[in-house]
């Protein structure tokens, strides 16, 4: 859905949004940026308009979209009144929708009848006098600066409306552990957030040269310590004496002391101690050391968690970015009934025969899948909110494979045996 670059930008719309609580959120003028004809006041945010100013905007991440409006939204006249009521079809919410960034363009589009950003009457070239002629898709400039999103559309003779949108932030969660993900986009620069056409590690180098970063654990622990694991070597660059797979170099070889914050207002991670880091060890914020003992002691980064992919991304100078991504994975110790202290997860008997029995202590189980090592579905079991599930494995050839339990809260993974 997203090429490169917009994963990251596609992590950042994802999620819900409402519109700014300021004045002049929605606005209107003859041109592109002029919005001098009509805002809606300030007042209005907590007066007469309070029923729109709760509308929330939804792209799940699975592509669809929402527009949720709590049964009441702002009405104008051509919906039949004015003022606060029920959301009148197709612009109420019920029928099914879908969303489309497109990262070159800087636009976003919505598809189903009715789904709309800001006003239900706006659309490409004009605006609505009937909900009957509700267009099936609209198409919207847009531009984003952190948790901000500003909406631009034109609706003829180069008149445009602009609709100010804040993000609703999730929880931060990055407990557990964590490794590069496999593929090109996860090793990343470019010339701005989002760009990254400079550089990205070849497909290759994640099997053969850079094999050995790619089984690093990052690992942020639940009482806000974070710990790196390097299995005795990682990937060194020039800077640190050598250009291979090899003992890690102080003061990145993961024998300090160090600390995380993850703050979801500022969709940021901050790691605290000297050497820590995620992705390079050379990228910091404003720049890339060239020597070890210029190691900063912290090193903030803007993140987003998706499922399990994290996307972090951190400016290093004159607008250019470094992305990395990195996936969620399962604590690399198992034992006969073995929890991961990061998820809860419960396995047992571990290693499995015939019955792999599956308990995440105070969630309920909606589903548990079983995948090979390649991440290919082998069998489901559908849990219908049990508490725990049994999974016949008897079917299954000997070796190691992922369970993944998917709850009300989401999906956590981790690894068995079965023998």
């Amino acid at each position: 859905m997203f090429g490169m670059g917009a994963a990251a930008l596609s992590a950042q719309i994802a999620g819900t949004w409402k519109w700014a609580p300021i004045g002049n959120a929605m606005a209107v003028g003859p041109a592109k940026g002029d919005y001098s004809w009509w805002g809606n006041p300030e007042a209005e945010v907590t007066g007469a308009r309070a029923c729109q100013f709760d509308d929330e905007f939804v792209f799940n991440a699975d592509g669809s979209f929402q527009n949720v409006m709590q049964n009441e939204t702002f009405l104008e006249g051509w919906q039949g009144s004015n003022g606060c009521g029920a959301p009148v079809a197709p612009h109420d919410g019920k029928t099914p929708a879908t969303w489309s960034y497109d990262a070159a363009a800087g636009t976003l589009k919505l598809m189903g009848k009715g789904a709309h950003l800001g006003l239900a009457k706006v659309y490409n070239g004009g605006e609505l006098a009937d909900p009957a002629n509700a267009p099936d898709s609209i198409v919207y400039e847009v531009s984003m600066d952190g948790n901000s999103m500003k909406c631009e559309i034109m609706i003829g003779g180069g008149a445009y409306w602009k609709f100010e949108l804040v993000k609703v932030m999730p929880e931060l969660n990055p407990v557990g552990y964590w490794q590069m993900r496999p593929v090109s986009t996860s090793l990343a620069v470019g010339p701005s957030k989002g760009n990254y056409a400079w550089w990205s590690v070849p497909a290759a180098e994640i099997t053969a040269a850079r094999k050995c970063m790619y089984d690093d654990y990052f690992v942020f622990n639940q009482d806000g310590s974070f710990t790196m694991d390097f299995q005795d070597e990682t990937f060194r660059e020039g800077w640190m004496g050598a250009t291979d797979c090899g003992a890690p170099v102080a003061p990145f070889d993961g024998k300090g002391s160090y600390t995380y914050t993850a703050n979801k207002d500022a969709a940021t991670i901050a790691l605290n101690g000297k050497g820590a880091f995620l992705g390079l060890p050379k990228v910091y914020n404003g720049g890339e050391i060239n020597d070890v003992a210029n190691a900063k002691d912290t090193i903030v980064y803007e993140a987003a968690i998706t499922d399990d992919t994290m996307y972090v991304d951190i400016m290093i100078g004159g607008g250019a970015y470094w992305h990395f991504e990195l996936v969620r994975v399962p604590e690399p110790s198992m034992g006969v009934a073995t929890t991961n202290a990061a998820s809860g997860v419960v396995l047992y008997p571990n290693p499995a025969s015939d019955v792999l029995n599956v308990v995440v202590p105070g969630k309920t189980i909606e589903a548990v899948r079983v995948l090979n090592l390649q991440g290919s579905i082998l069998a489901e079991v559908n849990a219908a909110s049990q508490m725990a599930v049994a999974v016949p494995t008897t079917a299954l050839a000997d070796g190691t494979y992922l369970v993944q339990v998917q709850t009300s809260n989401g999906i956590l993974t981790r690894r068995f045996v079965k023998n």
